[in-house]
């Protein structure tokens, strides 16, 4: 059958099922990466899948393909992402797939990809297809085995943290029915903590909310029961795990480039080194780092982008205003949101004042959550194109992802989502009302330039 160019992205692969990705696509995109495993010398994959309804089809149909192209699987079954990148650390090849939607709605999932310890684009696997698979008809098929890694991980994971004994911290976590329900509360439990869970059970219809921790609405019932039990912390997980939310002990939400200047604080107390932060973080998060003894490297968005710039800068840490955190100084370097919401209880521990005082003492900012506009996959980055070219706001304009202008008193961003037919949009300013006249004069720049996208941010 015919394949849908469009789920082939920068960052990884994804589509609606079974539309655009199915059983026999999946076969398809097996045979590709498989043609970059021969070209590679790589032997074996790490295999897993997130908790959606159609993960388990699609992974047995992609192992399948694997096996006939002459690929090993090392297959670990429902596992969050993180889970799957330790596996591929463990492994002699270095390499994973990841059958995974990540935070997009039900119908959707998509693949995520490491082979020989570096990211995969979509695109190049695009690429790929049919390009040279009848000639994996040649290879003899290979082995499927099964292994579960959630006791090593979460052993491993145990010796890397400093937590003191008499430390009995109360922690929420809403794992908001999707796959860090199978590992997050255990984990937690145990490093000693008294563990209130939020929809652990699995379930791709997602009963309760959607699993995506950006969006404010889906931390309501974490901020309720973090208030409830006077827990000292609330975290909130995404559909895959790789992504967390931060709720104080006063049922505050932070936003995550805050807490990179909690966590770029802590690692830069330890050790000096580059700290990665993506277009849509604050100004503020680059002054802490600073400060802190570190320097500072702007990234796009985007895992993909954000993996190749520890790789080529040996960077401590990186993180993304999505809840993409990604520790490389005692860690893996892979973004990983179970370990992050670890490490920040670890915080809360060592000290001996609570997260919303430690937030607190960060510089305030005045800012917006990610905003969305709803366009087309195929008009989202010839708007943002467009945009930087005729934009006539008056500062100093970054073209890195979209379009990002900095004035004296904040700075507005416009980019296009790779992930959902979105356009994406922040805003921050020095008080509530520069904020907002900042946002306003970027809305009006956009409807000025094009006319024609209906203007309803979400």
């Amino acid at each position: 059958m015919g394949i849908t160019s469009s789920i082939f992205r920068e960052y990884d692969i994804r589509g609606s099922y079974p539309d655009e990705l199915n059983e026999e696509v999946i076969e398809q995109i097996a045979f590709a990466i498989a043609t970059k495993c021969h070209k590679e010398a790589i032997g074996t994959l790490a295999v897993g899948r997130d908790g959606r309804l159609s993960g388990e089809s699609l992974l047995n149909a992609f192992c399948k393909g694997l096996v006939q192209a002459g690929i090993n699987v090392n297959n670990i079954g429902l596992v969050t992402s993180p889970l799957l990148y330790f596996a591929a650390k463990k492994e002699h090849s270095k390499s994973g797939v990841m059958i995974t939607g990540s935070h997009n709605p039900k119908n959707y999932n998509g693949i995520k990809m490491v082979i020989n310890d570096k990211p995969v684009a979509g695109t190049e696997i695009l690429s790929l297809i049919d390009n040279e698979s009848e000639k994996l008809n040649t290879f003899k098929d290979a082995e499927i085995t099964f292994t579960d890694i959630k006791e090593n991980y979460i052993n491993e994971v145990f010796n890397n943290i400093n937590i003191p004994k008499d430390k009995k911290l109360k922690v929420v976590l809403d794992s908001g029915n999707g796959a860090a329900g199978c590992i997050a509360p255990d984990l937690f439990k145990k490093l000693g903590f008294e563990v209130t869970e939020l929809f652990s059970d699995i379930d791709g219809n997602f009963p309760n909310h959607h699993p995506d921790p950006g969006k404010l609405d889906n931390l309501k019932d974490l901020i309720s029961m973090v208030i409830e039990k006077q827990a000292d912390v609330g975290l909130a997980f995404d559909g895959d795990g790789d992504r967390v939310g931060l709720v104080t002990d006063k049922g505050e939400v932070v936003f995550p480039d805050t807490l990179m200047m909690l966590f770029s604080k802590d690692v830069l107390n330890k050790e000096k080194g580059k700290i990665v932060f993506d277009v849509k973080c604050s100004n503020h998060l680059e002054k802490v780092i600073y400060e802190s003894g570190g320097e500072p490297i702007m990234s796009p968005t985007g895992h993909f982008h954000i993996k190749n710039t520890i790789k080529k800068t040996g960077a401590l840490l990186a993180g993304e205003m999505s809840g993409h955190i990604f520790f490389n100084d005692k860690w893996y370097g892979f973004d990983d949101g179970h370990y992050a919401g670890v490490r920040i209880a670890e915080i809360i521990a060592n000290s001996n004042i609570s997260i919303s005082n430690l937030i607190d003492e960060l510089p305030k900012s005045f800012s917006t959550p990610e905003l969305n506009i709803s366009v087309t996959d195929e008009s989202k980055f010839e708007i943002v194109k467009r945009f930087s070219q005729e934009c006539s706001l008056d500062g100093e304009k970054i073209i890195i992802d979209g379009l990002r202008v900095n004035f004296k008193n904040g700075w507005g961003l416009i980019r296009a989502s790779n992930t959902t037919p979105k356009l994406v949009m922040r805003f921050e300013g020095d008080s509530q009302q520069e904020m907002e006249n900042i946002k306003e004069k970027f809305i009006a720049e956009l409807s000025r330039i094009c006319p024609e996208i209906n203007i309803n941010l979400d």
